[in-house]
This record gives structure tokens, C-alpha cells and sequence, in this order.
């Protein structure tokens, strides 16, 4: 039996950047996927949000809705329901973080827009990371990130400060503190900002990568556990309690855009890589015989999606199996403007 399979793929029509599955019961199968183009006969970046509900036995992408948009560079669904309903963030070619609520007859209703930095200033909203249903963070254009408070009322800018010295491509939460956000950036540095104050971050690495930081995930599971992908084309594991070195080097092959890990066990990466399409890469690590020694790594590619004819941008693990016990896996790619679904049976 093959490892990897091609289900199905579909025409986004505008070029496609980002895509993830919902996380609730018992709507696990709906799928969001976000595009973005230039259009430059109108000096403009147009989007589009399409809804997708991809059963692991019955696939069909045919999109259960459609909303236009300005050019989406990133959409995430809370972790938590916020205020008991089940929300989506965008982040904007406008420097916009959109909020939408997603409905019992599944189609997501805009509720919330959020300017970052001032209108007009041709500032793009790059990336956005959910922490619980409460908070977003937020990375853009100008190398800025920016924190938010979600309530009733709406978001709350609760503050913006200078990151990087070029593009900010990724801020994501500590999955385990509301109050330390990653940031990363063309700069080709990494770094940890505690939110009480961000006048100068916790820890800065600037020798890590070569190039520019465009994903940061800590392990859902092992809160020591962090991962880094880069242009450089290395994915690297840190422990972090022993931040001064990384823990294992992985080269796969193609600037790192992405990294997912994998539901429930973290023990998969699922990794974007631009020119040189999808990996799953198996992260087991060990500890040492006591808390004090660091993890160790020897992280091995486990399985390769190669059926994208552009660069692989968008990722995510879907959080069904199918009834034969596979992994469905929805990527999109970019000049191609395509949505492809694949299993893999580990």
C-alpha cells in the first residue's frame, strides 16, 4: 500500500497561501483555505476565503462557500471557543486582522476588523497565532508585532512594537503562556518577547539561520519542545531550556514556509517547503535521565507530497481518519492557484 496518496485537487482561481482544518467536533471536516494576488492593472491585492467540508471517505472540494476579500496571507482558527462560539482570524493584504464567527449551518460571518499600525500605510498583516480563543498575535510588513485582546466588543489593540529590521514573516504564542510570543523575520533572526514588557525581547538568535525566520512552533504537547523553519531551507529543534544551541538540523530541501504539527500526539511535523512541496517529518525526541539534561533529536523524513506543480505554501493536518486509517492532509500552492488532499498511512 503507498505511503502518500492524491485524493483530490481543486482550482482556487487566485493564487492559494494558506489553509486549515477546524478543530471542533463535530465540524472536523470543514477546511478553510485563504489566496491572495496582485492584481496590477488596479495597483491592488485581492483574496478569497473558500469553505471546504472534506470527509476522509467522500472527498469533494467543491466549496460549501466563498467570500472575496482583500489578499489573505494568513488564517487561523482559534484553539478555544471564544465566548462559546467557534472563531477564525485572517490576516490581510490591508494590515487588517478580520475576525469571523463560524455558525451552526457552516458558513463563517464577519465580526470583527482590526486595523494594525496606521490605514494606508501599505502595511500587509503576514501572520496571525490564536492563544486560547482570547488573544492574537500578529506579524507584518513593517517588521512590527502586534498583541490583541478578543471580548464581546471586539478586539483590543493591547500593543505594537518594533521586531525585526525587515519583514516580520511569523509571531506565534508559547502554546503554554499567554504571554510569550515568537517572532521571526527576514532579518534572518528569532526572537521571545514576554508581554509585560516588550521594550527589549527575552531572547534574541541571530546565528541560527541564514536566512529569513518564516515559521515558529512550540510542541502542543512538550512544552520544551520548539521548532524553526527558515528560508535557509533547515528545519532546527530547540530544547528550551538550552536555547544556546538547537537540538538537531534538518535540511529539507526548500525554504521551510511552514510547520504544523501533528493533532493530539506532536509527534509529526507536517513542513510547507516552497520549491520542493510538503514533508512529514517524524520529531520523536528523548529526554536524559533527569530534567536537567537536554532533549535529543534525530528527526527523519517519513513521507514527501511532490504533487504541486508551484511553491507549497499552505498546510494542515485534517483531524479525521479515514475508515482504512489514514491521515487526510489538506496543502495549497501558489502560481498554480491549486487545493490538494492527500492521506498518508503512518
Amino acid at each position: 500500500m503507498e505511503n502518500i496518496k492524491k485524493l483530490l485537487s481543486w482550482d482556487t482561481v487566485l493564487y492559494a497561501d494558506c489553509v486549515e482544518f477546524c478543530p471542533f467536533e463535530p465540524y472536523l471536516s470543514i477546511a478553510i483555505c485563504g489566496t491572495y494576488q496582485l492584481c496590477e492593472s488596479e495597483a491592488s491585492r485581492v483574496g478569497r476565503l473558500s469553505l471546504h467540508s472534506i470527509d476522509p471517505d467522500q472527498i469533494d472540494l467543491t466549496p460549501i462557500q466563498l467570500v472575496d476579500s482583500p489578499g489573505i496571507l494568513d488564517v487561523k482558527w482559534c484553539r478555544q471557543k471564544s465566548y462559546n462560539q467557534i472563531s477564525l482570524a485572517v490576516a490581510n493584504s490591508i494590515g487588517q486582522i478580520v475576525v469571523y464567527t463560524f455558525d451552526p449551518d457552516s458558513v463563517i460571518r464577519q465580526q470583527h476588523v482590526q486595523n494594525i499600525g496606521d490605514v494606508d500605510s501599505g502595511r500587509l498583516a503576514l501572520s496571525c497565532d490564536w492563544y486560547g480563543g482570547c488573544k492574537i498575535a500578529v506579524s507584518d510588513s513593517k517588521g512590527e508585532v502586534s498583541c490583541l485582546n478578543i471580548n464581546n466588543q471586539g478586539p483590543e489593540l493591547v500593543g505594537t512594537w518594533k521586531a525585526h529590521d525587515y519583514e516580520a514573516w511569523v509571531a506565534s504564542f508559547d502554546r503554554h503562556s499567554d504571554q510569550l510570543i515568537y517572532s521571526g523575520g527576514d532579518d534572518s533572526c528569532f526572537r521571545l518577547w514576554d508581554m509585560r514588557d516588550t521594550t527589549s525581547s527575552v531572547l534574541t538568535n541571530r546565528k541560527a539561520h541564514q536566512m529569513g525566520v518564516t515559521s515558529i512552533e512550540t510542541s502542543p504537547v512538550d512544552s520544551n519542545i520548539l521548532a524553526t523553519g527558515s528560508y535557509d531551507e533547515r528545519l532546527l529543534m530547540w530544547d528550551k531550556r538550552h536555547m544556546k544551541n538547537w537540538v538537531s538540523e534538518t535540511n529539507l530541501g526548500g525554504g521551510v514556509w511552514k510547520l504544523k504539527w501533528e493533532p493530539v500526539s506532536a509527534r509529526h511535523l507536517l513542513a510547507a517547503t516552497m520549491h520542493n512541496g510538503f514533508h512529514l517529518v517524524d520529531c520523536l525526541g528523548t529526554s536524559g535521565e533527569t530534567s536537567r539534561e537536554q532533549l535529543s533529536f534525530e528527526p527523519t523524513i517519513v513521507g514527501s507530497y511532490q504533487e504541486h506543480s508551484s511553491l507549497a505554501y499552505g498546510c494542515d493536518w485534517g483531524r479525521q481518519l479515514s475508515s482504512s486509517g489514514r491521515r487526510t492532509i489538506a496543502s495549497c500552492s501558489f502560481y498554480d492557484h491549486s487545493l490538494h488532499v492527500w492521506s498518508w498511512l503512518p
